[in-house]
């Protein structure tokens, strides 16, 4: 896979907030921002309770000021939704739906008072869930709730995983078994494709089973991006090669982003991922997903194939 290597990302994710006594003071959080538009990085995405953090207002518009486009994802929790009318326009909003999820039920009602606040506020908000084991078949309640709903857009992220491979979140990252029983329950659905919803779905093999109902498209194309147009930041400053690679490159605190993207430990990424998996050599669809996550796969596949997680077999 010959991919041109970029001298900084071109999309950051970003974990805001920690609960803990580790989270960044205000003045840390604006040290990091400034780094982020130094570096001239066009997207920036604030995860993890973002709005839980007296600091939001000034980073956004620092990260605005500098040319970045800011999205924010919100969670569903009142507490942090009262903090929106602070926002600075020009933010692109996403509400999680995670908590609105019990089991294998998505409580419908409670997710569409959420968005009735944004309405009353006179915000336009997208939905985003990270699908977990499962739960795949909830992705077909969300498409119905955003249609009856006006939502414009649904969003199905990458999976993410911390630095440790047997964190025990490990459990929840979905398999190629589940994406089996998933497209199992597709061919029965007969659901009619939607004409209005914008998906964008992560991973290629699910989005390869959504388009044809809803069309939509892939945030990354040309394989693996993780150490080249992707990053991550965690809540403390550690530079990723992205959320799902568990593998610090360094600290925005104390280095220059492009320093660390110049450092052998991110070169050493992509050299990685430039390699065949072992499971992939000889599908004929290589050239299409290049193996999909290579992070997940690394870190995640008991079998050492190398294959993305929802990949069952070489085609």
């Amino acid at each position: 896979m010959a991919v041109d290597l970029l001298d900084v990302p071109l999309r950051v994710s970003w974990d805001f907030f920690s609960d803990t006594d580790s989270s960044l003071s205000g003045e840390q959080l604006l040290q990091i921002a400034t780094a982020l538009t130094d570096a001239g990085l066009f997207f920036v995405t604030l995860e993890n309770r973002p709005l839980k953090h007296p600091a939001i207002v000034p980073v956004i518009n620092q990260l605005l000021s500098g040319g970045c486009q800011v999205t924010l994802i919100a969670d569903a929790d009142p507490d942090q939704l009262k903090f929106l009318p602070e926002l600075p326009t020009g933010v692109t909003l996403f509400l999680d739906a995670g908590a609105c999820v019990a089991g294998n039920r998505l409580d419908q009602q409670q997710l569409a008072g959420f968005f009735q606040q944004f309405r009353n506020l006179q915000l336009t908000a997208s939905l985003l869930w990270l699908p977990r084991s499962g739960k795949l078949p909830l992705i077909l309640d969300f498409i119905l709730f955003c249609e009856q709903n006006g939502v414009p857009r649904f969003k199905l992220p990458n999976q993410k995983i911390d630095a440790n491979p047997e964190h025990s979140e490990r459990g929840l990252l979905p398999d190629c078994k589940d994406l089996q029983q998933f497209s199992a329950l597709l061919n029965q659905a007969g659901l009619p494709k939607t004409s209005s919803l914008q998906l964008e779905v992560h991973d290629l093999f699910l989005w390869e089973l959504l388009q044809p109902l809803c069309g939509g498209e892939r945030s990354e194309y040309g394989g693996c991006q993780a150490a080249n147009s992707l990053a991550h930041v965690d809540h403390q400053g550690g530079l990723w090669p992205c959320s799902s690679w568990p593998q610090s490159l360094g600290n925005l605190l104390d280095t220059e982003l492009w320093d660390l993207w110049q450092s052998s430990a991110r070169l050493a990424v992509r050299e990685q991922i430039t390699g065949v998996p072992t499971g992939c050599d000889g599908c004929r669809d290589y050239q299409i997903c290049f193996g999909g996550c290579r992070g997940l796969a690394t870190f995640c596949r008991e079998d050492a194939l190398g294959r993305d997680l929802l990949c069952a077999e070489r085609r």
